[in-house]
C-alpha cells in the first residue's frame, strides 16, 4: 500500500531534529564525562532517556541490554560515542520492531478501519490522509461516527470531498447505529474499505468509551465484514500523557496499532518507544506534516536513527 522512498527518512529526521539534537547531545555529554562505562554513566544515560519521555520500564530495558552489549567493546581508551550511539539505536530499533506493523488490505470481504483518539490528536486529518492512500487500491468510504460534534462531521465531509471518496453520515446520534447503516450503504456503493471516525474521548468519560465496544460488536455481526484495524491516534507532542491514553483505550477495545501525529519540532517522541514496547503495540503510521501526503509508514530503523540523530 505504501511505497517507501529515501525521502521518508529525510522527512522523519527533519521533523525530529529538535528531539534528536536534545537527546543525542545529552547522551554525547554523558559519554564525554567518562573514559569507561560505569554505573554512574549508565544512570546518566537512563536519565537522558526518561527526560526524552521514554518510560522507566523501556529505559531500564534499553540500559540493561546496552550494558550487556558493551562488554565486548570496553577498553581503557576514550569512549567511542558513535559506536555506543549505534548500539543504543539498534536496541531501540529491536524494541520498536513488530511483525504486524503494516496495514494489510488483501481481502475480498468489506474491511473496516476504526480510528480512535482524544480530541486534538489529529484523528480527523489522519482519516483523510489514510483514505487518500487506500483509495489508490480500494474503493473507500469515510464514516462520521463522531455524532457528538457537528464540527467533526463537517471536517470529515471536507476531507472526503478533497480526496474524492464516499462519505456517510446520519442524523442518528447513536454511533453504533451509524456504523450499521454505513455498512448497509457500502453494499450499495460497492465500498471495499470503511474508515470510521469515533468521538474524541477522554479516558474519564466511560459512556463514550463504551460506545467503542458497541461499534465493534456491530461490525463483528457481519460475516462478510472484517474489523481489519482498530487504530489509536496519539499526539506526538503529548509525551507521557499518551501512555495513559493507551491504557484507557486498551481497557475498552482491542487496539491493533498506533498512529503518531504532529512529529514536529515540539515533540519529544521518546514515548513512542514505550507505546510500542510497554504495551506490545505496533506503530503503523506517522504524521509528519499538514500536507495530504504527510502520512507515511512507520519504519523502526529510520525512526530510531532519527531519534538519536544518526545518518
Amino acid at each position: 500500500m505504501f511505497e517507501k522512498t529515501k525521502a521518508f527518512f529525510t522527512a522523519i529526521k527533519e521533523k525530529l531534529s529538535k528531539t534528536s539534537s536534545s537527546l543525542s547531545t545529552s547522551i554525547t555529554e554523558v559519554f564525554k564525562k567518562k573514559i569507561k562505562i560505569d554505573e554512574q554513566l549508565l544512570d546518566d544515560l537512563m536519565e537522558s532517556l526518561i527526560l526524552a519521555d521514554v518510560s522507566y520500564k523501556s529505559s531500564e530495558r534499553i540500559i540493561s541490554n546496552f550494558k550487556d552489549k558493551i562488554k565486548d567493546f570496553e577498553t581503557d581508551k576514550e569512549i567511542d560515542k558513535n559506536l555506543y550511539l549505534s548500539l543504543l539505536q539498534k536496541e531501540i530499533q529491536v524494541m520498536l520492531d513488530k511483525d504486524d506493523s503494516q496495514i494489510i488490505l488483501d481481502s475480498q470481504k468489506t474491511l473496516v478501519i476504526m480510528v480512535s483518539g482524544v480530541n486534538g490528536s489529529g484523528k480527523t486529518t489522519t482519516i483523510g490522509k489514510l483514505a487518500n492512500i487506500i483509495k489508490k487500491e480500494k474503493k473507500v468510504m469515510i464514516v462520521a461516527g463522531d455524532t457528538f460534534r457537528a464540527a467533526a462531521i463537517d471536517q470529515l465531509k471536507v476531507w472526503a470531498k478533497r480526496v474524492d471518496v464516499e462519505f456517510f453520515h446520519s442524523d442518528n446520534k447513536d454511533p453504533a447505529s451509524v456504523v450499521f447503516s454505513s455498512i448497509e450503504k457500502s453494499k450499495i456503493t460497492g465500498s471495499e474499505v470503511i474508515i470510521v471516525d469515533t468521538a474524541g474521548r477522554l479516558g474519564t468519560n466511560e459512556d463514550l468509551m463504551n460506545e467503542l465496544s458497541k461499534i465493534e460488536k456491530v461490525i463483528n455481526k457481519y460475516p462478510d465484514v472484517i474489523l481489519q484495524e482498530n487504530l489509536l491516534v496519539l499526539d506526538g507532542t503529548s509525551g507521557q500523557n499518551a501512555l495513559s491514553q493507551i491504557e484507557k483505550f486498551k481497557s475498552n477495545i482491542k487496539i491493533t496499532g498506533i498512529v503518531l501525529t504532529k512529529l514536529d519540532s515540539t515533540s519529544k517522541a521518546g514515548f513512542a518507544i514505550s507505546a510500542s514496547y510497554d504495551y506490545n503495540l505496533p506503530i503503523k503510521l506517522i504524521g509528519i506534516g499538514e500536507g495530504i501526503e504527510d502520512l507515511i509508514p512507520f519504519d523502526s530503523e529510520d525512526f530510531s536513527k532519527a531519534l538519536l540523530g544518526l545518518d
